[in-house]
């Protein structure tokens, strides 16, 4: 393999190797990992509460022997996988290798780790989303019309995983319409790829017809009993939370649409990112449905630093970049990971007067 793949190989080994490290084996699995666990016994193409994509993981790890190692394993490997996305969109912009670190572990080190800890949609929700952006990117790069029909696959099985990839659809639209990237719209491989996604989320559809839409009682009842409760403004201000260590790399990379020329065309992802924010806050969404918004962030910001960086004294805080994201993850990891026993993680939050 090459030196960049070594280097990538090695990175995925300590993403999944960390999502095992921050639990404590004295606590057993979350209540929801029950219930998708339990659908590999009842396979079919929708569920009241979700689409059928994380049953069919929860067959596979029947398959395995059903244990907790595979429970674990598969959102790690869904995480590991979202930061493969955004290596390879940084190498095909013609990245370093400082870019790319940088980016890993970025990723590696931030609220990711917190899902991907769970065997839930939202591993897979992640990555659907950073698939679909990733083509978009390529197909602006390259005009290779084969692009479109991925990123169709994308919106396909992510529509299969978790509907709320319908909203990313719609930050997209509106992203596409605001900039000359709205041509788009004009090129009937789009509407191909479409063609795809639907086909693809066909089967759940027909069921949800069939079964008289259940996905409208349970939005129904989402809204009028979790969703009301949320506070529109922390909504906005929990974003930058989740990706604190590496904020830093989001910023340079929205920056980075407007500063540097050959970033230029990609302007629609910044206003992407804008209109999706705002769709979810109008309708209450929990902070964490956003998240899948930006990995893809991270390889314009991680070339766009590794160019700031490159000459002078500057080039003195690249280790600092590196160190930064894995600093404040060490910091705040014994407030937001189950990492000790449940008696120790009580005297911690208690000596910490967290609880206060």
């Amino acid at each position: 393999m090459s030196r960049n793949n070594w280097f990538l190989f090695g990175f995925v080994l300590i993403k999944i190797l960390l999502q095992y490290l921050v639990i404590d084996s004295g606590y057993e699995l979350h209540r929801d990992e029950f219930l998708h666990l339990d659908q590999a016994h009842h396979l079919d193409w929708g569920y009241i509460s979700v689409p059928p994509v994380t049953s069919w993981f929860s067959y596979l790890i029947y398959l395995l022997g059903y244990t907790e190692f595979w429970v674990k394993f598969i959102p790690a490997f869904l995480g590991a996988l979202t930061i493969v996305i955004v290596w390879k969109t940084i190498e095909g912009f013609g990245g370093n290798l400082f870019a790319l670190s940088l980016a890993a572990i970025g990723l590696i080190f931030s609220a990711l780790v917190r899902l991907n800890m769970l065997f839930q949609p939202n591993s897979f929700d992640i990555l659907a989303w950073t698939f679909i952006l990733y083509s978009l990117v390529n197909f602006f790069k390259t005009e290779k019309t084969t692009w479109l029909y991925w990123m169709g696959v994308g919106f396909g099985f992510g529509f299969l995983n978790k509907y709320n990839v319908a909203f990313l659809a719609i930050g997209l639209f509106i992203g596409l319409l605001v900039t000359p990237e709205r041509k788009i719209f004009k090129n009937h491989h789009l509407y191909g790829g479409l063609g795809v996604a639907t086909l693809i989320a066909l089967p759940n559809i027909w069921w949800q017809w069939t079964n008289d839409f259940p996905v409208i009682w349970h939005m129904r009842m989402l809204s009028r009993y979790q969703l009301v409760n949320i506070n529109r403004l922390d909504f906005l201000t929990d974003q930058p939370t989740f990706f604190i260590g590496s904020l830093f790399i989001i910023i340079a990379g929205l920056i980075s649409f407007f500063t540097q020329p050959h970033f230029k065309k990609y302007r629609f992802l910044f206003f992407t990112l804008i209109a999706t924010l705002s769709i979810f806050i109008y309708f209450r969404a929990k902070a964490y449905y956003a998240i899948g918004l930006y990995p893809i962030y991270f390889s314009f910001g991680a070339i766009y630093l590794s160019q700031l960086l490159k000459d002078g004294k500057k080039r003195y805080l690249k280790p600092v970049a590196l160190i930064l994201p894995i600093g404040v993850f060490i910091a705040i990891a014994p407030l937001i990971f189950p990492i000790s026993t449940p008696k120790t993680s009580n005297l911690y939050m208690r000596s910490t007067r967290i609880w206060d």
